[in-house]
């Protein structure tokens, strides 16, 4: 398992998808959110999409959004 943490910009529309929810949101936190508020079982099959990548849920953990700038 790869421990390293994921930076991405805030402000990057993103889409969480879980089974037949799709869920368009205005930004990577906004994503976060919606998958955060999903049952556990509904976490291990959604994914976000932010541009053309996709996070899984070991992924998904690991995201931290701030502006690129500041990302160390």
């Amino acid at each position: 398992m790869n421990d390293e943490l994921i930076y991405l910009e805030p402000r990057q529309e993103a889409v969480m998808l879980c089974g037949e929810l799709t869920v368009a949101c205005r930004s990577v936190p906004e994503a976060y959110l919606m998958w955060g508020q999903l049952a556990l079982d509904e976490k291990e099959r959604a994914v976000i999409q932010v541009g053309d990548d996709t996070y899984d849920i070991s992924a998904i953990r690991r995201l931290r959004y701030e502006p690129v700038a500041e990302a160390a």
